[in-house]
């Protein structure tokens, strides 16, 4: 168990009015008990600089991370508690208690080390690495918890229909903000014309089913799409048909070990018929530099949601001491611990109304990495995302900011209808159904 023990910002009770307006007449919401420990802590942190009960085993804030011990969703578990130890490598932040569970591949021995906590009901944090049936089983199981569970998988499915929950949330951007806000941007800069490909799983089906959509609905049309299945044989079909294709440019959808296989075949091409390659941030990550070369990643435009990762990356190396981590689960970490030292200098971590903490947690701004985040209506992320490319400047592998596209939210695919009746209008619908045509 690892402890963080840094001392809490200072509480302002104040600001929970500011920031939750319908309390400002229903403070009755908050238990006396919880309103005078807030007065109190306000007091104590001011004079002394340090909580009362910090060091008390009992009123320690709690979190919880459950994750696979092997494969690649150990590695994001990993750079995501790294990004969240770094959150705390400064000062003014709440004590919590860390709790570590790594599963096997049977998901049965996820499920208990989920129920086990939620019986002890001391977990106030839980946050769960697994694919879409284990995360829905999850949330299905903390439904009535006194937890907020995040999960990290970036399937949209986990925001459809019934598949949600008020005490749910994700800060890892979902599959279609990681792809649709990069179509708008190609239309205008870099083609009306494109050939889809990527790996044949979930989390790529669903990207290039978003760049698609966001790709039609900005005016651009579409060359052919084939997914590669892993195999050469795949592969040569892939590089002949786009090679005989009329497309103005390739969205490449690939990660890790599959995106620098791609570009490695794909540069091996005649240059005088090479077409140009964008893609999500994955296909030119640092990964894919540490073991296919620098030569590789450079100057192909990519969507990101991070700004920086070599600094990020130098930072986290610093405090953990170990490398090989994923820039953006860093990030998302990060994000998580800014949520719980929001809460802890508005004395909300001992919280006893429940909903109010998640509504809480919802209405709430926090500052991230890379810069401010909020939540929308499915309890997704809202992060800022840019239009980056790497090229080597100074002799050393340098970010170039080619585009800045704001912040960007998904549409509502189901909870906000469905899980939350008092949800807000958004400037986008799902008129079209987006999600049953264009999932796989």
């Amino acid at each position: 168990m690892t402890q963080h023990n840094k001392v809490c910002s200072e509480p302002d009770n104040a600001s929970i009015v500011r920031r939750f307006p319908n309390l400002r007449t229903g403070l009755s919401q908050f238990s006396r008990r919880e309103f005078l420990i807030g007065a109190l802590l306000s007091s104590a942190l001011f004079l002394t600089g340090s909580a009362a009960w910090a060091d008390k085993p009992e009123e320690r804030t709690r979190i919880g991370f459950i994750y696979p011990d092997s494969g690649k969703m150990e590695v994001d578990a990993k750079s995501f508690m790294a990004g969240f130890d770094l959150s705390f490598d400064t000062e003014n932040h709440c004590p919590v208690d860390v709790l570590r569970k790594s599963y096997k591949a049977n998901t049965d021995e996820m499920e208990g080390a989920l129920d086990e906590w939620i019986r002890e009901g001391k977990v106030l944090f839980v946050v769960l690495f697994g694919d879409v049936e284990g995360s829905e089983k999850a949330i299905k199981t903390c439904a009535q918890a006194k937890s907020l569970l995040f999960v990290t998988n970036r399937s949209v499915k986990l925001v459809s229909g019934e598949v949600c929950g008020p005490n749910v949330f994700r800060v890892s951007p979902n599959n279609y903000v990681l792809s649709e806000p990069l179509a708008p941007w190609a239309v205008q800069n870099v083609g009306t014309k494109v050939f889809v490909t990527g790996s044949d799983d979930i989390d790529s089906n669903e990207q290039c089913d978003f760049f698609a959509f966001g790709f039609e609905r900005a005016g651009g049309g579409f060359a052919d799409r084939l997914m590669w299945d892993g195999s050469p044989e795949s592969m040569t079909s892939i590089l002949s048909a786009i090679r005989n294709s009329e497309a103005d440019f390739i969205f490449a959808c690939f990660g890790d070990q599959d995106a620098g296989n791609f570009l490695k075949a794909f540069n091996s091409e005649d240059p005088k018929s090479r077409k140009k390659v964008i893609g999500p941030g994955t296909l030119t990550s640092l990964a894919v530099k540490d073991n296919f070369g620098v030569d590789t990643i450079l100057n192909i435009p990519t969507l990101t949601n991070v700004i920086n990762p070599v600094s990020i990356m130098s930072r986290v190396s610093r405090v953990s001491g170990a490398g090989g981590f994923s820039v953006d689960r860093i990030s998302e970490g990060y994000n998580l611990g800014q949520i719980v030292n929001t809460l802890a200098k508005d004395s909300l971590l001992k919280m006893e109304d429940f909903d109010s903490l998640a509504k809480f947690v919802l209405s709430s701004k926090y500052d991230g990495l890379n810069g401010t985040f909020t939540f929308d209506k499915n309890h997704d992320v809202i992060a800022d995302s840019w239009v980056a490319k790497w090229e080597i400047k100074s002799g050393g592998l340098s970010q170039k900011v080619v585009a800045a596209l704001g912040a960007s939210a998904s549409l509502d695919f189901g909870c906000g209808k469905v899980g939350f009746p008092n949800r807000h209008d958004s400037g986008s619908s799902d008129d079209e159904g987006v999600w049953e045509e264009n999932s796989r």
